[in-house]
């Protein structure tokens, strides 16, 4: 097809599209339009329903009042012709009184025993019959008989005298009756006339709802149903009435108050009946019922006892203005079209010239003659494209350079790291390749290097601040490196050398070399970072015949140093696949033994240096691995942080021993602090200060209670940050340590700045306090240190007699350690406590 043809086509088919899609919105919006005026049309219509049937029930209530008066006068005449006494009435005289005061039966009401018991009565279903059950109607009877009067809301009133709403007959479910009951206390029971007038059922057949209704549909072809529906009983099972042994539905309790139920779609009309009552708004639908489409619309009625008035519509009243009003857009549709199909025909002609001439000259600069011209004269869009080919004929040459230049950085690209310049894993695989290849035998060395906790800078400063590590990190340890040496980023925070031609005592120097030049802190803002790295080692061909497998064993190693503390060096060995293998089920179980109930905490006593008192316990948690047995915390907790379950088992911790502290104080024990790790993940969560106090209020613990260890490490980073997060803790009343101190990067300036309460001195320290080494005089400094700042200090390790005493002379406020008590399970601690207690005060005052 020719482009003219195809342009005509398009301009044609585009113009169809549009008046079609015109035709479907004016459809759509004509239908919208004549259903929102049928809802208007129908609430108008429901507004007069409704005031005709308030008008007859007016009617029919005076009715009622008129015959309630006329079964008083029978009442008070009947009580004229009757013996006071029950005894002395018989069923023969009420009959024959009915019939003369002109009602349908008389009935005679006593008490009996807790009941109201119509004993006599002309009506042979009326005699020994029961009202306890009859509701408001017995607590009628009851003020009549007690009061002379009735109180009650329903029915009428007059003196002595109480008339219940027209009413399925208890007795006889078959009739519908009016009842009067009298009584002036001069005879011992009440008189019961009732009538089954049949003026009232007439006055409601000649203009009561249902009349209202058959008139409303012979003057309007368009309604096909009018329905008044009950929203208490539609859609309900049955609501009986049992009196008696007879079961009946009270006129109140049926599901349709008037006017026929036909074009059933009962699940939908519930469902629009009980909507329209909730919201008190028209609800509508379409449906189809027996083959006919109608429209359904409900409109809520509100009165004494709301109901909802439903009004079917024959849909094709509808559909015929439809009709017609598509029928006048399709002709003008239809016209349109043809206009365009002439139009557009003349229109792709004159476009289509010019195109054939550019066309001509773009093969021939196809060919590589790029000094072609198009030679038109247009001021159109067409001769700007001659015009822009004719510049790209004479830029092509220009081009063709610079893609040689882009190729070349490509080229560069795809063997070199975008952000440290560093060979990427690509060219490092090749390099070692093709030394592996040339030098069979010779010596290589695998150092592999993680940089430790890398992703807690770059979630909590962000990755620019990550950016500017890892470059430092590249620039610190390039100039270890000799010539053919390598170095490679082959991950986030991952880099690989290869040292040919080293032995392994080689390696070891390198890895110390970058492990100790590692150890100056990072400037990244103003602020100091520090970071260190585990560093893996492996050899070829001594730990694998090819490249592929030594890189992976120095992976492996790589992960054992973490797992060592972080910061050192390992060399592979062939026990560490095992390893490797025993970590991955670690892992594995890790994540579900918190659903399976395998950790547990223990519990070791800290304990005033001055008074032997307890003071508290720090929280240590335990794993009971089901195949393992007991796994130490110093190697599941390294493994727990590095695949992120940290957080939640530290949040399974913090609400586990702070339930326990509280357990404690509810049975007894004094009431004493509880410390808990906190992890640099934990730490790093935006939520952790409103999970502390939700714990708190949930577990009923006094902040004050709670101490929160943090490490040197989460000072290290972001101080603003850290300084923020550690005074809302604060304003919580929970309490702060620093735990592990001396053993990091110890820094003067944040403990003046950071809020805490506690320093921690590391077991590190005490260990060697019986060998009068330099520790002693670390924990001297550290001890005058903290009372000049005003915050306690805490001695962990503490196991002989002479670190208890030593402490003691530098004036060490607590201890911990084996010296008092090992780490105690619950069950342990709650039996053992008095004995430790007492063990304490001994200790201590024996030094005093």
């Amino acid at each position: 097809m020719s482009l003219r043809k195809k342009l005509s086509f398009i301009f044609a088919t585009i113009v169809t599209a549009i008046l079609i899609l015109n035709n479907i919105l004016s459809y759509y919006y004509t239908r919208d339009l004549l259903i929102k005026d049928q809802e208007k049309q129908t609430e108008l219509l429901v507004n007069e329903i409704s005031i005709a049937i308030n008008h007859s029930q007016f009617g029919v209530e005076s009715l009622e009042s008129e015959i309630g008066e006329k079964l008083r006068a029978a009442a008070i005449a009947a009580e004229n012709a009757l013996d006071p006494h029950i005894n002395n009435v018989t069923n023969e005289q009420l009959v024959e009184l009915s019939k003369k005061l002109d009602v349908s039966h008389i009935t005679l009401l006593v008490k009996e025993k807790g009941d109201i018991v119509g004993v006599k009565s002309s009506d042979p279903h009326e005699r020994n019959l029961s009202t306890k059950e009859w509701g408001y109607w017995y607590t009628a009877f009851q003020q009549l008989f007690n009061n002379k009067n009735v109180t009650i809301a329903q029915g009428q009133k007059l003196p002595n005298y109480w008339s219940g709403p027209v009413n399925v007959s208890a007795s006889n479910p078959d009739h519908v009756d009016k009842w009067g009951y009298y009584y002036d206390g001069t005879t011992d029971y009440i008189i019961s006339p009732y009538m089954r007038d049949k003026r009232i059922t007439d006055f409601e057949k000649r203009i009561g709802p249902n009349a209202i209704v058959r008139k409303t549909l012979s003057d309007n072809d368009m309604l096909l149903n009018i329905t008044g529906f009950n929203p208490k009983t539609f859609g309900s099972p049955p609501v009986y009435t049992e009196q008696n042994g007879k079961r009946f539905i009270e006129l109140a309790n049926k599901d349709i108050q008037f006017g026929k139920y036909q074009y059933k779609d009962k699940k939908a009309d519930i469902k629009a009946v009980r909507e329209a009552m909730r919201t008190g708004k028209l609800v509508s639908f379409q449906s189809t019922v027996n083959g006919k489409k109608v429209f359904k619309s409900f409109v809520p009625v509100s009165s004494e006892d709301p109901y909802v008035i439903g009004i079917v519509t024959d849909y094709k009243v509808i559909q015929s203005v439809l009709n017609k009003q598509l029928l006048n857009n399709l002709m003008i549709s239809i016209a349109v079209l043809i206009l365009v199909f002439v139009i557009s025909y003349f229109l792709a002609r004159y476009i289509v010239r010019p195109i054939n001439q550019i066309l001509l000259k773009v093969n021939e600069i196809a060919k590589g003659n790029f000094g072609e011209q198009v030679l038109i004269e247009r001021r159109d869009e067409l001769g700007s494209l001659a015009n822009q080919v004719n510049v790209m004929s004479l830029n092509l040459l220009d081009y063709t350079d610079e893609l040689k230049e882009k190729n070349k950085e490509i080229q560069y690209h795809a063997y070199y790291d975008f952000l440290t310049g560093l060979p990427n894993s690509r060219l490092f695989n090749k390099t070692a390749l093709e030394l592996a290849e040339i030098n069979e035998k010779s010596p290589m060395a695998f150092l592999f290097l993680d940089l430790d906790r890398f992703k807690f800078i770059n979630d909590l400063l962000g990755h620019s601040a990550g950016d500017v590590i890892l470059k430092a990190v590249t620039n610190r340890i390039l100039p270890f490196l000799r010539e053919g040496e390598m170095m490679s980023r082959i991950g986030g925070d991952e880099f690989i050398l290869l040292l040919p031609n080293t032995s392994s005592e080689a390696a070891n120097s390198m890895a110390q070399t970058i492990l100790k030049a590692l150890e100056k802190p990072f400037l990244y803002e103003g602020n100091e970072l520090f970071i260190t790295s585990s560093i893996g080692i492996s050899m070829f061909p001594e730990d694998g015949d090819n490249i592929e497998d030594v890189i992976k064993n120095a992976d492996i190693a790589m992960y054992r140093a973490k797992e060592q503390g972080r910061n050192n060096h390992q060399f592979y060995t062939s026990g560490m696949n095992d390893w490797i293998q025993r970590r991955a089920i670690l892992e594995k179980g890790m994540r579900q033994a918190l659903e399976h109930d395998e950790f547990t905490l223990f519990y070791q006593p800290k304990i005033d240096i001055n008074t032997g008192v307890i003071t508290g316990s720090e929280a240590l948690i335990r794993w009971r691995h089901p195949q393992l047995g007991v796994i130490s915390p110093e190697e599941f907790i390294p493994l727990a942080e590095e695949t992120g379950l940290i957080v939640a088992i530290g949040e399974w911790v913090l609400q586990t021993a702070c339930k326990q502290m509280r357990k404690w104080q509810n049975s007894g024990f004094p009431h004493m602090t509880i410390s808990i790790n906190l992890s640099p993940r934990q730490f790093q969560q935006a939520s952790l200060v409103e999970q502390v106090s939700k714990v708190l209020e949930e577990t009923g613990l006094k902040p004050q209670y709670l101490e929160l260890e943090i490490t040197e490490t989460i000072a290290m980073y972001n101080e603003d940050y850290v300084i923020a997060k550690l005074n809302a803790l604060k304003d919580l009343g929970v309490k702060i340590a620093i735990d592990d101190f001396g053993t990091g990067y110890s820094s003067l300036s944040y403990l003046k700045k950071f809020p805490f309460h506690t320093l921690k001195i590391d077991k590190s320290f005490v260990r060697d306090i019986e060998d009068d080494s330099d520790d002693n005089k670390i924990i001297a400094t550290i001890i005058a240190m903290a009372r000049n700042l005003k915050v306690s200090v805490i001695a962990e390790g503490v196991e002989t007699d002479k670190q208890l005493y030593f402490l003691q002379q530098q004036k060490c406020n607590e201890v911990q350690g084996y010296l008092f008590s090992k780490p105690l399970s619950v069950e342990e601690f709650n039996k053992t406590f008095v004995e430790i207690q007492k063990a304490a005060l001994t200790k201590v005052n024996k030094r005093i």
